[in-house]
């Protein structure tokens, strides 16, 4: 015991390593917290409108998060290619890098909003609703994907600005998004300052206004770090070499958040078949969760930052010790947030709703979850210090054959089959998460990674 201590505190102590992990993985918890206040906010401020409604903007969020998760897949990527850029020491190309995200992202963005419209009210029949959570759903997502354009531009600017270790602006963009979100959800939800009242739709609007509020942070963080170093000198036009390079490493991660989104829209189609308790339910544990989540997306974003550096530069025994002390820091954080799911779960639940049925819905599947959050740090960093590795492919596989192999038949197994409702349903996250935590750690270790290129 007295050395596991001893070993607690030697990672803890001050060093330079500690505080370059830490200084990175802060913005970004902050930046993170912000993002999901914005779907939270969405989903506590609609509640009031009835379960329907709560529902329908569950479905909505899964729906529209699956059709930007391939694209927003692709800041990763840019952060990957950046960060080892920066430790190879080639400021000119990281110039060249940044131009083509710009009419890549832009372009792409575009796309996306203007197909998003089109698809909208196919795309929540496709999920099975109750015809009211459908109509509800379709009206949402309409005007969410107006500004699912503005969201991807700075989704690839943050992963830019990420991989060169500026991660601050990030949490700029999003405290700035994250306020202008509350204030247009009060303005257009309720009918406030004049505005018609919208309802749900409102809400949507008022996500896509927020998302151009915080894409117009990034012109200044860009010309304040970059404009000297990276931008000077070097031609405006896209590259052909640099946009391959980009989709080579981003298409990957893309086609990850893709169709691991694509489960969850089948996750929540088969909580349908449950009720529509169980849709408003998961809901909340998803909004919830969203939360608990963020000290592994932000270590996991140091790590790749750090270890793509470290990797630019040889570095290879540095680049595994990034990746398991940044796991190390978000086990610790995360771990203290599972408690809290267990111990103060109904208080954290009643800030969603008063409704004591769907408290009791959710609260022990959030135990469950509480649980197994410590399995998740470890998913979470070791997955994104693997795909900075350049093992994007590797991950993907895993991804693949562990979702669809294991969470969604454990889901429709436990859920349905066997009739264990919400709880069950849940089991299936637990079992996957475990699954997925044990497999990139032992993928980590066997160092097949070194020596990589990307």
């Amino acid at each position: 015991m007295g050395t596991f201590l001893k070993k607690i505190r030697r990672n803890y102590r001050f060093s330079r390593f500690n505080s370059s992990i830490i200084s990175l993985a802060i913005p970004v918890v902050l930046a993170m917290v912000s993002q999901t206040v914005v779907w939270s906010t969405d989903s506590i401020m609609v509640g009031y409108l009835g379960k329907e409604a709560l529902a329908a903007i569950g479905m909505g969020g899964v729906t529209y998060y699956t059709l930007i998760a391939f694209l927003i897949g692709f800041s990763m990527g840019i952060q990957i290619i950046v960060a080892r850029r920066f430790g190879e020491g080639r400021p000119q190309e990281i110039g060249k890098i940044g131009v083509t995200t710009l009419y890549f992202s832009s372009v792409l963005g575009g796309a996306i909003t203007a197909l998003g419209i089109v698809i909208a009210g196919p795309l929540m029949d496709l999920m099975g609703a109750d015809k009211e959570v459908a109509l509800l759903g379709e009206s949402y997502l309409t005007y969410r994907f107006i500004g699912s354009g503005f969201y991807f531009i700075s989704f690839c600017f943050r992963g830019f600005l990420d991989g060169l270790g500026f991660t601050v602006a990030g949490f700029v963009s999003m405290a700035v998004t994250t306020l202008s979100n509350i204030l247009f959800n009060w303005i257009l939800i309720y009918g406030n300052w004049g505005a018609p009242a919208m309802g749900i739709a409102g809400a949507g609007l008022a996500s896509s206004l927020a998302g151009l509020a915080g894409l117009s942070v990034f012109p200044f963080f860009l010309f304040k770090y970059g404009a000297e170093t990276y931008f000077c000198g070097i031609s405006f036009l896209p590259s052909r070499a640099h946009l391959f390079e980009i989709l080579r490493t981003g298409i990957p991660p893309g086609l990850e958040e893709g169709f691991v989104n694509i489960a969850f829209m089948i996750f929540v189609k088969f909580q349908g078949m449950i009720s529509i308790l169980s849709v408003a339910a998961s809901n909340i544990l998803f909004s919830t969760l969203s939360m608990a989540f963020l000290p592994g997306y932000a270590f996991g974003v140091a790590a790749t930052t750090l270890l793509g550096q470290a990797m630019g530069a040889k570095k290879f025994k540095l680049a595994y010790h990034v990746a398991f002390r940044s796991a190390f820091f978000s086990a610790h954080m995360m771990g203290l947030v599972g408690i809290a799911f267990i111990v103060f779960g109904q208080n954290i639940l009643k800030v969603y709703t008063q409704d004591q049925q769907l408290i009791d819905e959710c609260y022990p599947a959030l135990v469950l979850l509480g649980v197994i959050q410590v399995g998740d740090a470890y998913h979470m960093v070791i997955g994104a210090a693997l795909r900075g590795a350049g093992l994007q492919i590797r991950v993907f596989r895993i991804y693949m054959l562990l979702t669809y192999l294991v969470m969604l038949p454990c889901a429709y197994l436990f859920g349905i089959y066997l009739k264990g409702g919400t709880l069950g349903i849940w089991t299936a996250i637990f079992v996957w998460i475990a699954t997925l935590s044990a497999t990139f750690v032992i993928e980590f270790r066997r160092k097949k990674w070194v020596g990589g290129t990307v």
